[in-house]
């Protein structure tokens, strides 16, 4: 079994999905190319973000499912226009992702990273591994 974790970041909000499983450790967020630019194209970011989380929640989740999700990210966000609260933004992803994972989500519209964190941990407790 591997980890999923939705992490808020401090500063600007962002939203953040650390996935670790068979082994690994990678992070995902999608944002703009022109940073706070709050339309124009987007790109996937694969930067290690540990260092900026505020509020977070951790889900065990299969290894087989996290990868699937991976490679649904790179199909949906690879090559999509960034446009922040109407989506697709950062949040947009993070909530993809927890779909995509088999997790219980909070009704739309999901705007604001921390919401999503607390949110994410109430709705599934049973996967919850970690949560602040």
């Amino acid at each position: 079994m591997g980890y999923l974790t939705v992490i808020s970041e401090t500063g600007f909000p962002h939203s953040v999905c650390w996935f670790e499983y068979n082994h690994k450790s990678e992070w995902y967020a999608f944002k703009p190319k022109i940073p706070k630019f709050p339309l124009c194209p987007g790109y996937i970011d694969r930067s290690d973000r540990t260092r900026y989380i505020k509020h977070l929640v951790k889900f065990e989740i299969s290894d087989s499912d996290l990868e699937q999700t991976i490679n649904q990210i790179f199909s949906k966000y690879q090559r999509l226009i960034y446009c922040i609260g109407k989506g697709p933004d950062c949040v947009t992803l993070s909530v993809d992702v927890a779909q995509w994972c088999g997790l219980t989500l909070p009704p739309p519209p999901n705007r604001i990273p921390g919401h999503l964190v607390s949110n994410l941990a109430t709705l599934n407790p049973s996967l919850v591994q970690e949560h602040y």
